[in-house]
């Protein structure tokens, strides 16, 4: 796990448990809940932001993930591709390009 992220959900947990007076969400019958506005706000959870949930025993524990713009990473990937190539000093055939391309996208999964 990142350790930002960690560390950013435990800032959270923190929070919560200074709060004084808890929010109350009431559960939807599809399953959602509703963050209160304050928390939202604070936190910069807008609509369609990414949320990871955690279960922790009898606990929900939610943090905010900042994903990056498809734009950065494909600059990240054509620059490590050109590092890659430069270092071998010939250019890469169309093949060797997808192969490093799929490589990328599996070391981003982990």
């Amino acid at each position: 796990m990142n350790l930002n992220r960690f560390i950013r959900g435990m800032t959270f947990i923190l929070r919560m448990q200074r709060q004084e007076e808890p929010e109350i969400a009431t559960v939807g019958s599809k399953g959602q809940i509703v963050i209160p506005l304050e928390m939202r706000k604070e936190l910069r959870i807008a609509p369609k932001s990414k949320l990871a949930i955690y279960r922790r025993n009898d606990k929900l524990v939610i943090t905010r993930l900042k994903i990056l713009p498809m734009r950065e990473q494909l600059s990240e990937l054509l620059n490590q591709i050109d590092k890659g190539s430069a270092k071998r000093g010939k250019k890469l055939t169309e093949r060797e390009i997808l192969k490093e391309i799929q490589a990328y996208r599996q070391e981003k999964r982990k």
